[in-house]
């Protein structure tokens, strides 16, 4: 699954958008599993019941009162299909466009047939990123639309708009549509930043590469590159990036984040990629490396930057083997008192136990897990 990018702050780097904060490193000081949680990750029954569990409070915070909860209650339900139609068929109807732009790209991304045709009011939506996430997810299951809007949307004046015109251009997947981005690379409206410009820049890449140009990767992987840490936010966005795209050739570079982010001023955001992208890639790092953000030192700092943090840590742990990764996953989902990071490690505990949730409804394995009805 493509996680969606939303530069509205409905999600931190990997998910929605970006949440960049200040580079403190980890403290060394992981918080020791309790006896409870070290049979999680071998005992079918008790990932059963973690996975019900997780699955229920993302049904309670997509119906919360604050729209980056429910965007990314919306996102992580996708991790079941049937779930996750429910949860975007609701999500389309929302108030805020960020957690309609989600819900419309989940129903093109998951071929939601049935919810398709809910879509077509959000051609008419105030906001053209949700016009162009409804172009997408009615293309997606069958039907013809202009997606002249894209163009348009590339050279703009609103870098979030052209930024998710990127994404879905990538997303629908049709080479065609290289000439148009090849073109909008290096268009920069006057109204924006030149930071601004770099993260379009990026998406825009990320769309190319995805459609097959050589280019694009290299690209991508110069940004790792930058010694300013005013451009951790861009390199963080970069890392992240080549792990999805399966850039494997990358793995050198990222590895080298990892293990010299103190000579080279990285933050955590940007480490946190880095270790995110190479579990993505195959290559995953001793989990301890991400497990030191979500110990005890950090989960006793509740300002925003420690709180994105940790997340981020989260949804990384969801890229790890669930063997090793869902018993810390259970204790971050119990202990922690921020809903974004419950949020992202509910999040991740659905995604490592989707095989869980493919059962015959009515068979002994499918004994306690939610329905769609639940959602009701």
């Amino acid at each position: 699954m493509t996680r969606v990018r939303w530069s509205l702050s409905v999600g931190w780097i990997c998910g929605a958008a970006a949440l960049v904060a200040g580079g403190c490193g980890p403290t060394n000081a992981t918080t020791p599993l309790a006896p409870g949680y070290a049979s999680i990750g071998s005992d079918l029954q008790e990932q059963r019941q973690l996975r019900r569990d997780a699955a229920e409070y993302l049904n309670q915070m997509r119906k919360d009162e604050y729209a980056l909860y429910r965007a990314n209650a919306v996102e992580a339900l996708q991790s079941d299909p049937k779930l996750g139609e429910v949860a975007a068929r609701e999500g389309i109807e929302d108030a805020n466009l960020g957690v309609r732009f989600v819900a419309a790209m989940a129903i093109g991304q998951h071929e939601y047939s049935a919810a398709a045709p809910l879509v077509h009011a959000l051609l008419r939506d105030e906001s053209a990123s949700v016009r162009a996430a409804a172009a997408f997810a009615l293309k997606r299951n069958g039907t013809n639309v202009n997606l002249g809007l894209l163009a348009e949307m590339l050279r703009g004046d609103d870098p979030r708009a052209a930024g998710n015109a990127a994404l879905v251009l990538g997303e629908i997947g049709d080479a065609s549509a290289l000439p148009l981005l090849r073109e909008s690379i290096d268009f920069r409206s006057p109204r924006t930043t030149a930071q601004q410009q770099r993260i379009v820049q990026l998406q825009v890449a990320e769309a190319m590469a995805k459609l097959g140009d050589p280019f694009a990767i290299p690209r991508i992987r110069s940004e790792l590159y930058s010694r300013q840490p005013e451009h951790g936010e861009i390199m963080a966005l970069a890392a992240s990036m080549l792990g999805s795209l399966g850039a494997t050739r990358t793995i050198g570079d990222l590895r080298n984040i990892v293990a010299m982010w103190k000579q080279y001023r990285h933050s955590a955001e940007v480490r946190l990629a880095a270790l995110t992208s190479l579990a993505q890639l195959g290559d995953p790092q001793p989990i301890e490396l991400v497990l030191e953000y979500l110990g005890s030192t950090y989960r006793d700092r509740t300002n925003s930057s420690f709180i994105a943090i940790q997340s981020q840590a989260a949804h990384a742990l969801g890229e790890y083997p669930a063997a090793e990764a869902l018993p810390h996953l259970a204790r971050v989902f119990d202990s922690s008192g921020e809903p974004l990071i419950r949020l992202q490690a509910a999040a991740s505990i659905l995604r490592l136990t989707a095989g869980l949730g493919a059962e015959e409804p009515g068979t002994e394995t499918d004994e306690g897990l939610l329905t769609p009805d639940d959602l009701q």
